[in-house]
């Protein structure tokens, strides 16, 4: 449903390494006090679970990385998000949280990273289900937004985003990945 970014080499790829060790630091501090609400075959993440993440994450994107999902399962496990069917894992949602300064002071939002389906539960709800309980999370913590990167091509998960409430704010290209254009979404939550 969300896109890889594009792989960066050199200097870029050094300054984009701090950023995301800065990024993991400051979201360990925002997750603390954490509140997370009762979500029937929602959980967070573990270890025993990433090989099916992975499996996951491949049949959903070209560009899988595990390494991200070995960082995310480490440093974001509190919104890191699995559903599951009966025991069986059919997809996941990650996002990370970043500050911003507003007027109103320093605000709260999250990203999603990465949200997938198994190809052999898509169009059976679950998508929509994993995203609407994760979002109640996000607002009993007072996220005030939620940002999402969507290929332009990805129409279903554009429906589904738009459904959710989420809307077009931006039309970006190269950060799903290579000469793909892509839609910056947003979904106000205060």
């Amino acid at each position: 449903m969300s896109s890889r970014r594009v792989r960066l080499t050199g200097p870029t790829a050094y300054l984009t390494s701090m950023k995301r060790l800065l990024r993991d630091n400051l979201e360990g501090f925002l997750l603390r006090g954490w509140k997370q609400t009762d979500k029937e075959n929602i959980g967070v993440i573990d270890d025993d679970i990433i090989p099916d993440i992975v499996k996951i994450q491949s049949e959903a994107f070209q560009n899988q990385n595990e390494k991200d999902i070995l960082r995310y399962s480490k440093h974001s496990g509190k919104i890191f998000y699995v559903i599951k069917n009966q025991r069986e894992v059919v997809g996941y949602c990650i996002y990370y949280l970043k500050t911003i300064i507003s007027s109103k002071g320093f605000v709260k939002q999250s990203v999603i990273y990465s949200i997938a389906i198994g190809k052999n539960f898509r169009g059976k709800g679950f998508g929509k289900r994993l995203l609407k309980e994760s979002i109640e999370e996000m607002k009993l913590n007072r996220i005030s937004s939620i940002f999402l990167y969507v290929s332009q091509n990805n129409l279903s998960a554009i429906q589904l985003y738009e459904k959710t409430g989420f809307t077009i704010t931006e039309e970006i290209e190269d950060i799903c990945s290579q000469n793909e254009k892509c839609y910056k979404m947003e979904l106000k939550l205060i």
